[in-house]
């Protein structure tokens, strides 16, 4: 995506390389050029060239340490440059947590079903602390007033044990709110987006080199598939687009975001309107999917990690009770397109990636890979894809996919 950017249109760059900070802050002041598909050709099959890179799988059947870090080591150097992405750089790592850390699934631990493994996220941290980074903040906006590490604690985060294995340089940040910035960060979505034109949110996630998705290989009722775009989810704040927000912006709000993102009952109190008319009251399947893409058109992320040991299938949360199981595919994938890992995670959970809207396992709503695809950021069909380290059909676990809802 970053590619197809006129380069004259942002600041020069030293050796003509435009970076994140570089690219964000340009988002912010103008409006962004790039090819879009015209009607036509978005409802056809003719080659658009979306952006390609290999996506690497590694067999991994527990969370021990050592073994992950090994395994995570190897994918990484299969994907060949992953050391330079992060040497000296400040790295950003949106872990994939939910709006809890209270609940479990039938005794079973939140990182065994629904959330990234702490091991995975602090085998990542090491790895990229051994590659030079200069730092790794791990991030997403949890419901707790605490801003700091006590936030990640119920996850089974613990900066401690994180920094004695990544040499003092790994940072928490619940992103729930502003923090301890002076000011939110404002990044608009190239050519206005699907539902969103910009997004306002806590400047962690602009105020970095490298931008990494760890996600949790799932399933997901309004998505389909849960990977490393969905992650990105987690983004906006409560502060501004919880559903306990009232009147005006609240630094102490801390819910979820369904009237703003899901139903779209109403509209984020952001200081300048930034969510147009074309969402679907009601309809998560319609305007969950569109929002991702415009997250992910306005935050180029660097590198997914998908954590697939131990994880759920047919839903995405306990909160669906007994539509929800756990299931242990004991995989890890990585790759530097978010489409293209996606798209084989959904390959490895038995899914086509390109499948038909409202069919499975994307059947209540929109393929948000296939319109990904369309929109330029990256590719979903698996015949295009390069794929390292172990085999698809030898890694490949069958999930069961997410149910239909009923119809409203």
């Amino acid at each position: 995506m970053k590619n197809q950017i006129p380069i004259e249109r942002f600041p020069r760059c030293p050796g003509g390389v435009l970076t994140r900070r570089d690219f964000l802050r340009a988002a912010s002041t103008a409006a962004l050029v790039l090819p879009e598909a015209s009607d036509a050709l978005a409802q056809s099959d003719l080659p658009i060239s979306p952006p390609r890179k290999p996506v690497g799988i590694r067999l991994c059947p527990r969370y021990e340490f050592e073994l992950v870090r090994r395994e995570l080591g190897r994918m990484l150097d299969e994907l060949g440059d992953v050391r330079q992405l992060v040497r000296r750089k400040h790295v950003t790592v949106k872990v994939n947590l939910v709006n809890t850390s209270a609940e479990d699934l039938a005794g079973v631990p939140l990182w065994l079903t629904v959330t990234v493994h702490p091991v995975v996220a602090r085998a990542l941290g090491a790895l990229f602390v051994e590659y030079g980074a200069r730092s790794v903040t791990y991030c997403d906006q949890l419901p707790f007033r605490a801003l700091g590490p006590e936030s990640f604690t119920g996850y089974g985060f613990d900066l401690a044990e994180f920094n004695a294995v990544m040499d003092g340089r790994a940072r928490f940040a619940n992103t729930r709110n502003r923090g301890p910035h002076s000011s939110y960060g404002w990044v608009k979505v190239p050519n206005g987006g699907e539902l969103a034109s910009a997004w306002e949110i806590n400047r962690t996630y602009v105020d970095t080199d490298v931008l990494v998705s760890l996600g949790k290989l799932k399933s997901h009722v309004s998505g389909g598939v849960t990977g490393g775009m969905k992650n990105l989810f987690g983004i906006p704040p409560s502060s501004l687009y919880g559903d306990d927000v009232k009147d005006e912006p609240d630094e102490n709000a801390s819910g979820y975001r369904s009237s703003t993102m899901h139903d779209c009952t109403r509209k984020p109190f952001t200081s300048s309107g930034t969510f147009n008319d074309g969402s679907v009251e009601g309809d998560h399947g319609f305007n969950v999917p569109r929002f991702i893409v415009d997250l992910n058109a306005a935050f180029p992320l660097d590198l997914v990690v998908l954590d697939g040991i131990s994880t759920i299938q047919s839903a995405e949360g306990w909160w669906l009770g007994s539509m929800v199981h756990p299931t242990r595919p004991g995989l890890l994938v990585a790759g530097r397109n978010p489409v293209c890992t996606d798209a084989v995670g959904a390959a490895l959970m038995g899914f086509d990636p390109d499948a038909a809207d409202r069919t499975w396992p994307f059947v209540n709503g929109t393929n948000h890979l296939t319109l990904a695809r369309r929109k330029g950021l990256g590719e979903n069909r698996i015949r295009e894809i390069e794929i390292v380290g172990a085999g698809l059909e030898q890694a490949r676990f069958g999930f069961e996919p997410t149910y239909r809802r009923k119809a409203s």
